[in-house]
């Protein structure tokens, strides 16, 4: 439901996509952090990074996105769009996994 409102408050250019895509990012990386302190983390990793989380990113969005604008020639959108939600993720989840380590050494 979260989703949906961004995808609601956002609209055009796929700027819902990129939001719950980073977003979801920073979470999992703050949670994959979190779970190195717990006895099951395999348990805490499946519910909260692969449900939770992946239940709010919304991978196959981006796919459609990308997809429609590289079958309308629109190669320049599309390679800005790709980029930045490869890169924007990978930031955001090393980002994520910073403040947890920060949160835990308090």
């Amino acid at each position: 439901m979260l989703r949906a409102g961004i995808g609601q408050l956002f609209v055009g250019f796929g700027w819902s996509t990129i939001l719950v895509n980073l977003l979801g990012a920073f979470m999992i990386g703050l949670l994959a952090r979190s779970a190195e302190g717990f006895s099951e983390p395999e348990l805490f990793k499946a519910f909260w990074m692969i449900g939770i989380c992946g239940g709010f990113t919304t991978f196959s969005a981006f796919g459609m996105e990308l997809f429609e604008w590289l079958a309308n020639g629109r190669w320049r959108i599309a390679i800005l769009y790709a980029t930045t939600n490869i890169l924007g993720t990978l930031l955001f989840v090393f980002v994520g996994y910073r403040l947890g380590t920060w949160l835990n050494s308090g």
